[in-house]
């Protein structure tokens, strides 16, 4: 007796067993595994940013989540073709909502690393984003770009700026602040799926008030983004050009901290 019959469905509604294995082989090896341009921020990460996974990167100002955006955007263009049948193309598209992105830190980033500056500016489609709505409606946008160009990164920095600024607006209310913002991650959670994107956002952070608490700062917006985001990074940068990375709440990672420096190159390992 077949699967069909013991159901009582039609063949067609049965999903062989072969296809499923087949398309499962097909995601592996679509996978794409992105370096980060540090070594130990790559082991934190289990070697690096995976494709089809979404990176919250949280801590506090100064500890170098912007920095780390502009970074990954360079070795996006190291990674990946910057042209793709005699045309150029985006590689990165950047949601900024802070106004920090700094086209002079990506020419200093490049030239480091021995690229062209002006082509590595070239590759990456930059987004300016003045509140959660523009937030939502662009990732709209992206969405078409990255079906026509087959962007592999997209970046947010930062996801909560405008969720906590709006949190304290009287003129917004919480149940529609709330309600974008699941939005926001909705369709983030959609994109990054069915693109097989490379995803990173950061959050600015509030304290952690739980006294035991090993991390004593947490994503503003914690309880809604743990939802969405099994990939954690907190940075802590205690100043004298040190501090440690952490991955926490991974899905398939164990927990694991070490050293960094910001530098004038990016973000780099820190060597005792």
């Amino acid at each position: 007796m077949n699967l069909s019959t013991i159901l009582n469905v039609k063949k067609s509604q049965v999903i062989k067993s072969s296809l499923i294995i087949n398309e499962l082989n097909k995601k592996k090896t679509e996978k794409i595994v992105l370096n980060s341009g540090s070594n130990n921020l790559d082991k934190v990460l289990g070697g690096g940013f995976y494709s089809g996974k979404k990176y919250l990167i949280f801590g506090a100002n100064m500890t170098g989540k912007t920095q780390l955006c502009h970074q990954i955007c360079v070795q996006a263009f190291k990674h990946f073709s910057s042209e793709e049948g005699g045309k150029k193309v985006k590689l990165s598209i950047y949601l900024d909502t802070e106004n920090t992105f700094r086209p002079e830190r990506i020419r200093e980033i490049a030239i480091a690393n021995n690229l062209d500056d002006k082509k590595v500016l070239e590759s990456i489609l930059v987004g300016k984003i003045m509140s959660n709505s523009t937030l939502l409606f662009s990732l709209n946008e992206a969405e078409v770009k990255i079906k026509e160009e087959n962007n592999p990164l997209l970046v947010i920095d930062s996801l909560n700026n405008h969720f906590r600024s709006e949190l304290g607006d009287k003129n917004f209310s919480f149940y529609k602040t709330k309600t974008t913002f699941l939005k926001i991650l909705t369709k983030l959670d959609e994109i990054t799926k069915k693109f097989n994107l490379i995803t990173i956002g950061t959050a600015q952070i509030a304290p952690n008030f739980v006294d035991e608490a090993i991390i004593k700062e947490l994503p503003v917006g914690h309880q809604y983004l743990n939802h969405f985001f099994t990939e954690q990074v907190y940075l802590d940068y205690k100043g004298e050009k040190k501090g440690y990375a952490q991955l926490v709440n991974s899905s398939q990672f164990p927990e694991k901290k070490l050293l960094y420096k910001i530098t004038t190159e990016g973000i780099k390992d820190l060597k005792i």
